[in-house]
């Protein structure tokens, strides 16, 4: 029986699964081979449960015909927690836990990918990145877009930045120390609490040097960090007064409850000036959905990234990526527009990629 990989909580998990593509059209991306391989995926926390739902797609769909098994890695393990990726005929396996953590950030997971490709170890083959392609990657990098979310800022419901709406020049200033009590902006009267993402997150690369434009680890502000998308990993002591940059996807999956909740009562905030100037998420619990225009300041895709050198690399290809030529039936799944539904469920637009694919390549 295939087993679905879901978000771990504390225990040991592999799933077993198969192939991508449906029987009966012709394959452009590599052919199922008959091999067990473990296709393992890496690194950003913001598309960790979504490929969780791509991988349970890909690990129970009647159309396989391939035994082999995809694996999502969570960035961070539980307390006490561990979790084992199985061996295959080209990695003897792994298990992460407190000693051995695993790749946590989309760099951390391109990084793992690079070394793991360049020792031919087959321990990864997809790495997930919410961040683009990077000045130092090397050229056997493959970038497969395959959703749009949005980055903005965030603060408690009960906080002293309650209900406010920033100016893109007012969240800089706050970034940058020179707003240093939220009622400089509105809010009531207390100090700011500057937080970002964990450092090799690429939610952190993405608002730092998109929609801020600068480091504020380099200004006069105290910056602490947290978790990405994980407000209860703020200092219960700062959460009142904090702010804090959040993945829109992932505050919109974890309001409809397709994944854990860990928003901590933290809403996700407007930014005027910043190409969208209205509500960025709309709906109610339950219903939540992305609502910024693709022109905002705080829009990115979201990546897998494919290494041709990993041995398992034609069917990591199966999976979320596409050949040049390819057409919807002929591509993955993932990218001729099967999984739609699954992208939108878990907080994310659709991207329109080339030609009839929903994927682009970068």
């Amino acid at each position: 029986m295939r087993a679905r990989i879901t978000r771990l909580l504390g225990v040991t998990a592999a799933a077993a699964g198969a192939c991508l593509v449906m029987t009966g059209t012709a394959a452009a991306v590599p052919a199922a081979n008959g091999l067990a391989e473990v296709i393992p995926a890496a690194g950003s926390d913001t598309i960790f449960d979504v490929t969780g739902a791509i991988f349970a797609n890909a690990n129970t769909a009647t159309w396989n015909s391939d035994p082999d098994n995809y694996v999502n890695i969570p960035p961070v393990l539980p307390a006490s927690g561990s979790f084992t990726v199985p061996a295959d005929p080209w990695s003897p396996g792994t298990t992460y836990n407190a000693g051995n953590p695993p790749p946590d950030g989309s760099s951390a997971g391109k990084a793992a990918l690079n070394a793991s490709a360049a020792a031919g170890d087959g321990k990864y083959e997809i790495a997930r990145s919410s961040s683009g392609r990077g000045s130092n990657d090397p050229a056997s990098f493959e970038y497969y877009g395959f959703g749009r979310d949005g980055v903005t800022w965030s603060s408690s419901a009960t906080g002293s930045g309650a209900g406010l709406t920033l100016t893109l020049a007012q969240l800089r200033g706050i970034y940058d120390g020179s707003i240093t009590n939220w009622n400089q902006v509105g809010g009531a009267t207390a100090d700011i609490k500057v937080y970002l993402p964990q450092p090799g997150s690429g939610t952190l690369s993405f608002f730092t040097t998109t929609v801020l434009g600068f480091d504020p680890t380099t200004k006069p502000v105290t910056v602490k960090r947290f978790q990405e998308n994980d407000a209860s990993s703020i200092a219960a002591g700062d959460r009142n007064n904090a702010i804090a940059p959040f993945s829109i996807a992932q505050w919109v999956a974890q309001g409809n409850g397709v994944t854990g909740d860990k928003r901590a009562g933290f809403t996700a905030n407007g930014l005027t000036g910043a190409g969208s100037d209205g509500a960025l998420v709309s709906g109610s619990a339950g219903s939540y959905q992305p609502a910024f225009a693709d022109s905002f300041l705080g829009s990115r895709i979201v990546y897998y990234v494919l290494d041709t050198r990993t041995p398992r690399y034609g069917q990591a290809k199966r999976a979320v990526a596409f050949d040049a030529g390819d057409t919807a039936a002929t591509a993955s799944p993932l990218c001729g527009g099967k999984l739609a539904g699954i992208i939108k469920q878990y907080g994310f637009k659709t991207i329109t990629g080339t030609g009839d694919l929903t994927c682009v390549k970068a």
